[in-house]
Parts: structure tokens; C-alpha cells; sequence
């Protein structure tokens, strides 16, 4: 069985902010309970084959080092510069975004998660902050959610999931491409993969991923196979590419009939092409 959800909607989900062009694994939170978190964390919890202890939280810790990298020393005219798949949002609505989520999940403010109400509140409550500021919160309060994220299974890979997915939607924004290659876009496409694939059998379709640095999600039996290099199909797999880019990606068999597969969940294709 699979474990329970924590509802990242964030990076474009249709219930936020960020909806417009389609969403990102980040921006609902939480729904499992952050006392039950802490209890797993001192308990002796199997891993997951394929996995090291410690490789989530470090990812974690990854992308948030490299977005306070980027925007930490942003004018804020530059910080004002508007993120194309995330449409309604600045950089600074963004970084607001990532760092609210993690402050209502260790303070357990999951009233309305996954709304638009939720997320808007994380960037209004922040919207006079500068950037340089709110990243001293999160730096302050992450080292505390980072240590459960390796302790809940698939929930602490969808976190990951979703801040390297709004790490490079920022790096859209600024045109400051790089770490494409990270520990967090593996882990964050094994995530999502598996529910790619699980949308496509939903449709009655057999897909496979195949990533050019050797891994595989699906059935090896599968009629469909959509093969790329890790960071192209992370973005693909959350709505950062339009119907048009994801038909011209590298597909042996019937692709057409996997294109439904890329709406489920807070997902959809890009209304537009993504340049990145």
C-alpha cells in the first residue's frame, strides 16, 4: 500500500495561485499529521528498496540552498520578475510560497490545505518581506520538517518533488538554468513517475518511463514508452511542457494515446510552450 499523501499542490495546481499553466507537486501541505511525523521519526521505519536513508532530507536541504542562492541577493525589481509557469506569481510569491509551507506544517495550520485561500495567505502574509527575510525563516524552520522527511515514505519524495519543481520554475523566471542533474530532479521524477504511469493504466494505457541515466518506472511489458533525460521528463510529468512539446519528446509506440496520461492530479499540460 502506498503511503498517504501530503497534498503538495502548489507550483501550479489548479486550487492555487499558481494554476494558471498547470501545477507542481509543492503547494497543498500536509495532510498527515505532523505529531504522528514525529513519531514515525523515532521509530524504526523499513525503507523503501532503492532508497538511502537520509537522501530525501538532503535533496530537501539541496533545494533549498540553491533557491536562497539564486534569489537571496535579488533588487526587487528582479524578485518582482514573473514566473511563466506559475503565472500569477513573482519569484518573491514563490519563495513566500515555499517558505509558508513548511511554517503551517510544523505550526499544524492545515485548515483549508490545498486551497486557494491557503496558499494565497502564505504569500500575502509575507508579501512585505523582503526575499532575504523570509529565507531566514524557512532556514530557521526547515532543518526541523527536513528531519521527517525520510521517516514518511512517498510524502517526504513528494516534498522533494515539489521544491525542486518551483527551484526550477525560478530558474525559468531569472533564465538561470543549472542543477539539473540533482540528487532532488532523480528523486522527485521517481516520484512523480509512478503516478504518471498509474494515470495512464486508469485510461487502459501501459506506459513506461525511461530516463537516460538508466532507471525505469512502470511495467517492462508496456506497450508505451516515453524515454528522456531525468530533467526533461520531471517537467513534462508536472504540466511544465505544453500538449505540443510532450507529443515531439522521444516515444516508441502509440504516444498520442498517452497524452490523457499527463493530466491527473494537480497536473496538466503547459496552456503554452515552456522555454526553459
Amino acid at each position: 500500500m502506498r503511503a498517504p499523501r501530503i497534498d503538495w499542490t502548489s507550483v501550479g495546481a489548479p486550487v492555487t495561485s499558481c494554476s494558471s499553466i498547470a501545477p507542481s507537486p509543492v503547494a497543498a501541505p500536509l495532510r498527515i499529521c505532523v505529531v504522528d511525523a514525529y513519531a514515525r521519526a523515532t521509530s524504526s521505519t523499513p525503507t523503501r528498496e532503492g532508497f538511502v536513508v537520509g537522501e530525501v532530507r538532503v535533496a530537501y536541504a539541496g533545494c533549498r540552498a540553491r533557491i536562497a542562492e539564486l534569489t537571496g541577493r535579488l533588487d526587487e525589481q528582479r524578485a518582482a520578475t514573473a514566473v511563466p509557469t506559475c503565472p500569477k506569481w513573482s519569484v518573491h510569491d514563490v519563495v513566500a510560497h515555499v517558505t509558508g509551507i513548511v511554517d503551517d506544517a510544523l505550526a499544524g495550520r492545515l485548515d483549508g490545505v490545498a486551497t486557494e485561500p491557503w496558499t494565497a495567505a502564505q504569500v500575502e502574509a509575507r508579501r512585505a518581506r523582503p526575499i532575504a527575510d523570509m529565507l531566514a525563516e524557512w532556514d530557521a524552520n526547515a532543518p526541523s520538517f527536513e528531519e521527517l522527511l525520510d521517516t514518511v515514505g512517498d510524502p517526504g519524495r513528494q516534498a522533494v518533488a515539489d521544491v525542486v519543481t518551483h527551484e526550477h520554475d525560478i530558474r525559468a523566471a531569472l533564465v538561470e538554468p543549472g542543477a539539473r542533474d540533482s540528487d532532488a530532479v532523480h528523486i522527485g521524477l521517481g516520484f512523480v513517475s509512478a503516478d504518471f504511469v498509474a494515470s495512464a493504466a486508469s485510461q487502459g494505457v501501459a506506459v513506461r518511463v525511461h530516463a537516460t541515466d538508466g532507471s525505469e518506472f512502470g511495467d517492462q511489458a508496456a506497450s508505451v514508452v516515453l524515454s528522456g533525460e531525468p530533467f526533461e521528463l520531471l517537467r513534462a510529468i508536472t504540466g511544465r511542457r505544453s500538449i505540443a512539446q510532450l507529443r515531439a519528446m522521444h516515444w516508441q509506440g502509440d504516444g498520442e494515446a498517452a497524452m490523457c496520461a499527463f493530466t491527473f492530479g494537480p497536473f496538466r499540460p503547459a496552456a503554452h510552450r515552456v522555454v526553459e
